[in-house]
């Protein structure tokens, strides 16, 4: 087993990963990246068509920072830890600038003086610098530059399987190469958990495939304390053809969303802002007249982007204008199918000013930290919220290991988890693996009792799935093959069981919480009940089992009328 130290560990190579990485990278410390797919074309962030939200030099005459910060806290649902939210708005516009010298290009008017900015759902002003539809893979691009002249580490496929902690404190991790099958230790002063979302957890979504909630079931194992799970995000993505189904196909400030009828519906719901609503609004909008009968055939509604100039969907959306005109549709000249899809995690784990959690030494940035968005995230500001906070967390890791020295790893926990793995694969193969069909089966309750409309009676049935799955289903699965060399079966049964946790975690959660807000839209309590429920659910692992209590939300700067 090849063992690695390294004063900063960072886990996942998205944009929130890459620039933890590249700022802990600054001050001297030795720093380690580690990621479950190939840095720069796996997790969300080179998926990201939009912008990066951010109030600068840039800013429209009328924009501010404090008007960021109540935009997003409006969004949010007042569940956003304002500390947090602050941060982020008076630090975005300083990453913007960074990666702009770093390399990254933004999109600037004809003489070029000033940005182009665009407005995302929302936001009162636009405010938000972009690259055509590709600012994630922008801001990667030049990330994994810096990486590489930094001589940063970087270890790709590989899964990390568990953090190990000695006296309540991180010392390291171990992970299991998808390719070779090969452990590899880690020993580590601080680690940074950047793993990104848990797509695979529904049958249609936006993000990597690669995305299981393997950074929140990391930090949940090491003692870290998780808050707001309950709240999801859904989206709209292409509606057909079926193995394409959850893509993102359109940015609604160009768009105009219809039913089968040619009524744009969003009238009925937000009628000031119509498309450029908060995304809770609209993936419940579409789902309602979907629902009502008067959705496509595919069950989806139209996204309309002929009213823009010749010319102007493909110079602006360049990917997703090829990628319609593959499927035979012409943007620029007919509207496409698009159906809700799962887009975001807004929960994860809890952190403070600092992300890092309450475990010393172990940070959370991105999608695997809760707190920044609340109960509902605003366009646009996942990338404010991934550069923030990974240079944040990043920067303190690096601090926090420079007082710090490499602690013991138990030699009875390594071998422990090393046996676990290797009796997965020497499973006799007596009968075919069925986990294409296990997975199936979470991905259709999930869909069908917790997405868009949730209930108590659902959310027990999902609790009782979840149960039956990992205690009877997961075990009597059976590899095809005992090697662990080129077995994807293995890494799938490993990330079946972060998602049956991570499942669990969220429907614990939603139960809890007896209220709508937001992304989380109970049918037995259909309104927002800020009496009792303007509060965090918490959630800690205690004697094998969920501990789920309430917090305060932060609201020191700003009260909900």
């Amino acid at each position: 087993m090849e063992v690695i130290e390294t004063d900063v560990l960072v886990i996942g190579g998205g944009g929130a990963g890459a620039y933890a990485a590249y700022e802990a990278s600054k001050v001297g410390q030795t720093v380690t990246l580690v990621l479950k797919g190939f840095l720069g074309k796996s997790g969300s962030t080179p998926l990201a068509p939009g912008a990066i939200a951010a109030v600068g030099p840039w800013q429209h005459p009328q924009d501010s920072q404090d008007l960021h910060f109540l935009d997003t806290l409006k969004g949010g649902a007042f569940l956003n830890e304002q500390k947090l939210v602050r941060i982020m708005v008076e630090e975005a516009p300083k990453r913007v600038l960074e990666l702009e010298e770093l390399g990254a290009f933004w999109e600037r008017s004809p003489d070029g003086k000033q940005y182009l900015l665009r407005q995302g759902g929302g936001h009162s002003f636009p405010r938000s610098p972009y690259l055509e539809d590709r600012p994630g893979h922008e801001l990667l691009k030049v990330l994994k530059g810096e990486l590489l002249r930094r001589n940063v580490r970087i270890l790709e496929n590989q899964m990390v399987l568990r953090i190990f902690t000695e006296d309540g404190q991180v010392c390291g991790a171990i992970s299991l190469g998808v390719y070779t099958g090969d452990f590899t230790l880690y020993r580590a002063k601080s680690i940074v958990l950047a793993t990104g979302g848990a797509s695979q957890l529904y049958p249609y979504f936006t993000q990597d495939v690669k995305n299981t909630g393997d950074g929140v079931c990391l930090g949940w194992e090491a003692g870290a304390d998780l808050m707001d799970m309950e709240f999801l995000q859904f989206f709209i993505g292409l509606a057909w053809p079926k193995a394409l189904r959850g893509i993102i196909v359109g940015t609604l400030y160009y768009s105009r969303l219809l039913n089968k009828t040619g009524e744009q519906f969003l009238k009925r719901y937000d009628p000031q802002r119509l498309e450029s609503s908060t995304r809770d609004i609209v993936s419940q909008a579409c789902f309602q007249e979907i629902q009502e009968g008067r959705g496509t055939d595919r069950g989806g509604v139209y996204l309309d982007l002929t009213q823009n100039p010749p010319g102007f969907v493909k110079e602006k959306l360049p990917m997703i204008h090829s990628l319609c005109q593959q499927l035979g549709v012409d943007l620029e000249k007919e509207p496409i199918e698009v159906a809700p899809t799962f887009h975001f995690v807004m929960g994860g784990i809890r952190v403070d000013e600092n992300w890092q959690s309450r475990v010393p030494g172990l940070f959370a940035v991105g999608e695997v930290a809760a707190g920044v968005h609340g109960a509902n995230r605003l366009s646009q500001n996942s990338l404010a919220d991934i550069v923030v906070s990974g240079a944040i967390a990043g920067r303190s890791a690096a601090a926090h290991a420079s007082g710090a020295c490499f602690l013991g790893i138990d030699p009875a926990e390594i071998a422990a988890l090393c046996r676990k793995v290797e009796k997965i694969a020497e499973r006799a193969p007596t009968r075919p693996l069925r986990l294409a069909a296990l997975k199936e089966t979470l991905q259709t309750f999930m869909w069908d009792k917790v997405s868009f409309r949730r209930s108590e009676k659902g959310l027990t049935e999902a609790l009782d799935e979840v149960r039956r799955l990992r205690e009877e289903a997961l075990p009597c699965l059976r590899l095809t093959t005992r090697s662990k060399r080129f077995n994807r079966e293995l890494f799938e049964v490993l990330e079946m069981e972060n998602l049956l946790t991570f499942a669990e975690l969220v429907i614990r959660s939603a139960q809890m919480r007896k209220e709508t807000r937001g992304a989380h839209f109970r049918e037995d309590y259909p309104s927002p009940d800020n009496a009792q429920w303007l509060k965090h659910v918490v959630i800690r692992k205690a004697d094998g089992g969920c501990q789920l209590t309430t917090a305060e939300v932060d609201l020191h700067e700003i009260q909900p009328q």
